[in-house]
């Protein structure tokens, strides 16, 4: 990882460190726990990051087993209140109500209903610390009663009231009209309320806590499909920036953004252009230091390609020319593998030289000399012998004899130097001189003209 990649993912990891403490300071710890999680992607060390963290998780913690403790107090209460219910027997229900145990009338039921709930209300009743359990049962009752009637019997012959499946059943219809998840309850019992999946949910509690379930989910997925449709979106801007890279000659290897950044937008203004505008800045130079790093590195591997080339066809041109290059070797070498043994690259490289063929040309001198050695390898094991690596001639001698004699006359060079300026010196010294005579000879002068002439 480069040094820039490196502070542009701690600049990232900071930014979605100051989103995710908003949005613990507006208590959605989940989405910033998520940001939390983004953030240390991108930088694992952040300090501030895990610091947040260590502070949300135990608040979610808390939270959830909060929620999990309710969860369970409240199916707790719906299974003693469903037991209650299937505990009551039609005849007690009867005499709740004050009808008879066989009536199946729904007009007598409901206005007998009426009258036990209106009597039995506990706004009617204030101080009555019984009339909300007496209300309760009046419910019980006529819900009894309407369950005999819809199967054409007793409680006995009722199906079991599933909570769960009915309530996931009223989620998955409002799923079907595709209710947004900000919507209200109020407007959408309205449109619902005489739907089969609505009436199947046994009170209006139970329709309140699944909607309230389903605009949670609904919410997640509208989120995540909105951050989708950004990234789809920021992905064909980028891909849109890198087109427009890729058609100026002045975006190579080694451009920078700050030379190419001015050039591209000057173009953009002058031609209409609209691509320099869809990102950010910082998205633009991190796709802009990408797209050049990429072509760097494509550049990189197409020259070490032609430079392989360059040296696969000099060591095939040496094996052309492997006779000549034994003729370069000592004379006092008698077999083929003393040949190659004694020969020396200085020779080859005056008798290649001489040749002046264009594969000698197109490698560096240190190219051509890594490629003889290498040939010259592989001919003298291949003859069973041991290679020894020919001794490059040393240079310092001669470039500490050089440095010396650049020394001397450096030295000789700066005493001529030192000699001229002091002579120079003296004859400006000399001519100040002069010119102060001269101006004091001329002062006086005029001054015995002045005093002539009054």
């Amino acid at each position: 990882m480069s040094h820039l990649d490196s502070i542009h993912r701690r600049e990232r990891a900071v930014e979605l460190c100051e989103q995710a403490q908003n949005l613990a300071n507006m208590g959605y710890l989940p989405e910033c726990l998520a940001k939390i999680e983004e953030g240390l992607e991108c930088h694992a060390q952040c300090k501030e990051l895990l610091a947040l963290k260590a502070e949300v998780e135990p608040r979610l913690a808390a939270i959830e087993e909060a929620l999990e403790k309710a969860a369970l107090r409240a199916a707790k209460r719906r299974h003693l209140k469903d037991k209650k219910r299937e505990d009551m027997k039609l005849a007690d229900a009867a005499r709740v109500l004050g009808v008879a145990p066989d009536c199946r009338d729904e007009a007598v039921l409901k206005r007998a209903f009426k009258k036990e709930s209106l009597r039995h209300h506990p706004d009617r009743n204030r101080g009555d610390a019984d009339a909300t359990r007496r209300f309760q049962l009046v419910n019980d009752a006529y819900e009894k009663f309407c369950a005999a009637i819809a199967e054409g019997g007793g409680v006995e012959a009722q199906a079991p009231y599933d909570g769960d499946a009915a309530r996931k059943a009223f989620q998955a219809h409002l799923e079907s009209l595709e209710i947004g998840s900000w919507e209200v309850f109020a407007d959408v019992y309205r449109r619902v309320q005489y739907d089969a999946p609505t009436e199947a949910v046994k009170n209006q509690g139970e329709r309140k806590q699944a909607f309230a379930e389903y605009q949670n989910a609904r919410l997640k997925v509208e989120k995540a499909r909105e951050r989708a449709d950004a990234a789809k979106l920021e992905q064909k801007h980028k891909q849109a920036f890198l087109g427009l890279l890729a058609e100026h000659a002045f975006v190579d290897g080694s451009a920078t953004w700050r030379e190419a950044g001015p050039k591209l937008r000057e173009h953009c203004r002058a031609h209409k252009d609209a691509r320099f505008g869809l990102l950010e800045d910082d998205v633009k130079q991190r796709a802009f230091e990408d797209f050049v790093r990429e072509l760097a590195a494509t550049e990189k591997a197409a020259k070490e390609a032609r430079s392989r080339k360059r040296g696969a066809d000099f060591a095939a041109y040496l094996g052309e020319v492997e006779a000549t290059l034994l003729e370069a070797a000592p004379d006092a070498a008698a077999s083929e593998l003393a040949k190659w043994e004694a020969l020396r690259w200085s020779k080859v490289d005056d008798a290649l030289r001489a040749v002046r063929d264009p594969r000698y040309a197109c490698l560096s001198s240190d190219g051509r000399r890594r490629e003889f050695d290498a040939f010259r390898r592989a001919r003298v094991e291949g003859l069973g012998g041991v290679f020894k690596e020919e001794k490059k001639r040393s240079r310092s001698r001669d470039r500490r004899s050089r440095d010396e004699s650049r020394g001397r006359s450096s030295r000789d060079r700066s005493r001529r130097d030192d000699s001229r300026d002091r002579s120079r010196r003296d004859r400006s010294r000399d001519r100040g001189r002069r010119d102060r005579s001269r101006s004091r000879d001329r002062g006086r002068r005029d001054r015995s003209r002045d005093r002539g002439r009054r």
